[in-house]
């Protein structure tokens, strides 16, 4: 199955508009403390109908720097009112892609996943993103997107050769000589050498956390050089990571609010902060 058809298409009456913020189908019910709204939506009028966050469900085959990434969804107070990202890993090693794909399969059968001890039903979950790198691991993801069926609606987001490159893609646009000359790197070292490209040509790194803040530029920069090649996995220097932003950036705009407000608060808190120290 082709991964630019494993996207998803707007369909009217997607979510329902409630009265109230109803608690989620959520087996713990101090899960249910997570789901609530931290305001108002811009825009909201007493009596108008509210939509809940999404919640979005994110299985990573990276720890550490795909998890910085998505903590602004989780702490920041208005994009959690928008979005409210469930992100699970292995600690310590990661998950390889077939481990990955038993984690999501065992979910699909059983109705339900488990995110930090924490139970959800899968009929409350708006989305499933299984984050991966191509790395040595093209193999095994030839085997899963192979036998990948319709009835799975679990959304492959892969990068090859690893989420180094969205992260250079938030920075920069054109593809520089350094980055191309990893193509003639043997693919289990690319992302090793990708991380010290984007520490030699980005300011301060590939901060995951300012890399955030970029993502509208990552957004058109990855689109500029998105070629998917066999069961459409992503070619060298391609990312489908943009696919994946864009759907969670749609639920905040249909919550009345935007990528640019959020940008803008924290530019402020930033400069309200700095200011205390002013003499």
């Amino acid at each position: 199955m082709e991964l630019e058809n494993l996207t998803y298409s707007k369909k009217a009456g997607r979510r329902p508009l409630l009265e109230k913020s109803l608690p989620r189908e959520v087996v713990s019910s101090s899960a249910s403390e997570l789901i609530k709204i931290a305001k108002p939506q811009q825009g909201y009028k007493k009596g108008a109908p509210i939509l809940q966050p999404a919640i979005v469900y994110v299985l990573s085959g990276g720890e550490n720097r795909e998890k910085i990434l998505f903590k602004s969804f989780m702490f920041n107070p208005l994009l959690k009112s928008c979005v409210q990202v469930l992100f699970t890993s292995k600690k310590g090693q990661g998950l390889q892609p077939y481990q990955m794909d038993e984690e999501w399969q065992r979910g699909r059968k059983s109705g339900r996943i488990v995110v930090e001890g924490e139970e959800y039903r899968l009929n409350s979950i708006d989305r499933v993103f299984l984050v991966t790198d191509v790395d040595e691991f093209e193999p095994q993801l030839k085997t899963i997107m192979k036998k990948k069926t319709d009835s799975d609606h679990g959304i492959w987001i892969i990068s090859n050769p690893c989420i180094e490159i969205w992260l250079y893609y938030c920075f920069i646009k054109d593809l520089a000589p350094e980055v191309l000359k990893l193509r003639y790197v043997q693919r289990k070292y690319r992302s090793q050498k990708m991380k010290q490209v984007n520490h030699l040509l980005i300011p301060g790194g590939a901060d995951p956390r300012k890399a955030f803040d970029n993502t509208e530029t990552g957004i058109l920069n990855s689109k500029s050089h998105f070629k998917t090649g066999n069961y459409g996995i992503p070619k060298i220097f391609a990312t489908s990571f943009h696919i994946m932003m864009e759907d969670i950036m749609s639920f905040i705009d249909e919550r009345g609010r935007s990528f640019a407000e959020y940008r803008e608060l924290k530019r402020k808190s930033i400069e309200q902060f700095l200011s205390k120290f002013t003499i």
